[in-house]
């Protein structure tokens, strides 16, 4: 294989890794977590309460999945990307008074 060629084809992978590195940062939020609630919660399920836990945070979402016991909800949540701003969201969500816990549970 002559230098060129080998060199053309090192350039090309290379911006196939970069632009398959840029898709994975730049998508979606889409996490499920698993949350545990102080026991004065009276509606995990309640749209407005759960809108609530993610302050102003623009984009994202939680949609109630399951309820395990009395303060213990899975979630889903999406918004838009990268990943550093869907961690936000989740520190968000763990700074709600109403929070104990937060675990990405996938």
């Amino acid at each position: 294989m002559s230098a060129v060629l080998r060199v053309t084809l090192l350039t090309a992978a290379a911006t196939l890794a970069s632009g398959l590195a840029h898709t994975a940062s730049a998508a979606g939020c889409n996490q499920h977590l698993k949350v545990e609630l102080t026991p004065d919660v009276p509606d995990p399920r309640d749209a407005g309460f759960l809108s609530s836990l993610l302050s102003n945070k623009v984009g994202y979402r939680l949609i109630f999945r399951s309820k395990t016991d009395d303060t213990n909800i899975a979630v889903e949540l999406i918004g838009p990307g990268p990943e550093y701003r869907c961690q936000e969201a989740i520190d968000t969500l763990s700074r709600d008074g109403r929070v104990l816990s937060v675990r990405v549970s996938r």
